[in-house]
């Protein structure tokens, strides 16, 4: 559900095409609703939510116009406020005539696209099933309509259905392969094999691009906390992410696992990602222990490729040009602030590491913070993107696409396993998501026993 305010006006619009036709829909959706209906219309009854009720419309010189009026209360309806529609007929001059009577009564008219928006801000409708809708009114085919309605049907963008039956299918086969006989099966060999698991590397990566060009369409943005040990970044996402769980210690590379926490700002919602610092030169490198390393190199290989990424460094004790330059390699094309943290630590609140356009900021003193959020908003890609990836569909990508590379150079026989845990993992992701938690042997068994005829 959206984080933004739930309305409080009315709204009217029409609902129908401008134009000469046979019926023409205002629709009233808000706290007034009713009672605009009633002062606007002669009703002949009491409307029932749901129900057909005939009116009347006096138009000049008391000439009455039949109309019908149909009703739905809150929460109960398209937008979970009080909803009145009028059909009437398609005459222009009265549809224009109607909404100017109801917005001198105190409504106000409807922006584009203002109706969905408050199903979504008050939980009748998730963003998924928006953007499938507005795909439906853009679309430019038949193909094109019917694969935009199948997603507002089932609440689920084609590419993850796609994804999402890919799965299923190579997990069908890899277990039709090891564990029928081959007379059953009639022998699923590697082709067929390699095949299906092309098909699911296909999709995962059509959602992972997804959910890299833009923001996720859960509407929430990766910050990411990125640099060298004791530079702060723990006191630092804790006075980001008030209430978030975290070690702070002067000792440097306390913090080993991934640190995360949600937060909202200004409408907003941010996931806020701290990990171990990094330590990016050989000689440095050695220092550290194994456990230390392997946490640091996990961090890196799994930093979103769509994240904020904020590089923190020590204002007291910044790094050397060099290492710098090796922490905005690893940072590559992700978007980036430079923060310069402790600058309770100098006397002059001056410092040119980071150069001339890294923001001041003082964890322990909480300073700063407003300005480290205005560049934040400013690096992070606008809330009004078009349909992409959620979460989940990002998170899948990523728990099958290593794998599938890390396993392409192995014998098929010996990469099975590992292929069938992160495809199964992937799924559980998705189905998680959508609170639908199917059983995934039963699904893998209904796609066995359809293509093979086992115990024939």
């Amino acid at each position: 559900m959206s984080s933004a305010p739930a309305p409080t006006d009315t709204i009217v619009a029409p609902c129908t095409a401008a134009g000469v036709g046979e019926r023409a829909i205002v629709r009233l959706s808000g706290s007034k609703a009713r009672s605009l209906a009633f002062s606007t219309l002669s009703l002949e009854c009491k409307p029932e939510p749901g129900c057909v009720v005939p009116a009347t419309l006096s138009l000049a010189e008391g000439a009455p116009l039949p109309v019908e009026v149909l009703s739905w209360w809150a929460p109960r309806s398209l937008t979970g406020e009080d909803v009145v529609e009028v059909h009437l007929p398609a005459w222009p001059a009265v549809v224009t005539e109607l909404v100017r009577r109801f917005v001198a009564g105190g409504a106000r008219p409807a922006a584009r696209g203002e109706f969905a928006r408050r199903a979504l801000v008050l939980g009748k409708m998730d963003l998924p099933e928006v953007l499938a809708l507005k795909r439906l009114m853009e679309a430019a085919t038949a193909e094109d309509a019917a694969e935009a309605a199948q997603d507002l049907i089932h609440g689920e963008t084609a590419e993850r259905g796609h994804l999402r039956s890919a799965l299923l299918d190579a997990l069908a086969l890899i277990e039709a392969h090891v564990d029928f006989e081959e007379e059953d099966t009639e022998e699923v060999g590697e082709k067929e094999l390699l095949a299906s698991l092309n098909r699911v590397r296909t999709c995962a990566e059509n959602l992972g691009k997804r959910g890299r060009v833009a923001p996720l369409r859960d509407g929430e943005t990766d910050v990411v906390l990125f640099g060298p040990p004791n530079a702060g970044k723990s006191l630092l996402f804790s006075v980001l992410c008030p209430g978030a769980r975290t070690t702070i210690s002067p000792v440097a590379g306390t913090t080993r696992d991934a640190l995360e926490a949600r937060v909202s700002r200004a409408g907003r919602s941010f996931r806020v990602l701290d990990g171990p610092g990094i330590v990016s030169g050989s000689s440095d490198a050695a220092t550290i222990g194994a456990v230390d390393r392997l946490a640091m190199q996990r961090f890196v290989a799994t930093l979103p490729s769509h994240a904020v990424m904020l590089l923190v460094d020590d204002a007291a004790c910044p790094v050397d040009r060099e290492t710098r330059s090796t922490l905005v390699g690893m940072i590559g094309s992700r978007r980036c602030v430079s923060v310069l943290n402790k600058m309770d630590l100098l006397e002059s609140g001056l410092s040119d590491a980071g150069g001339g356009q890294a923001v001041h900021v003082s964890a322990l003193r909480a300073l700063g913070l407003d300005e480290l959020w205005e560049a934040i908003f400013a690096a992070s890609p606008s809330g009004s993107a078009p349909d992409l990836a959620s979460r989940a569909d990002v998170d899948a990508a990523s728990a099958i696409l290593p794998v599938l590379a890390s396993t392409a150079d192995l014998p098929l026989e010996g990469a099975l396993p590992l292929l069938s845990w992160a495809l199964r993992d992937a799924f559980r992701i998705l189905e998680e998501e959508d609170d639908q938690l199917l059983d995934v042997q039963e699904e893998i068994l209904d796609r066995i026993f359809s293509e093979f005829c086992v115990g024939k």
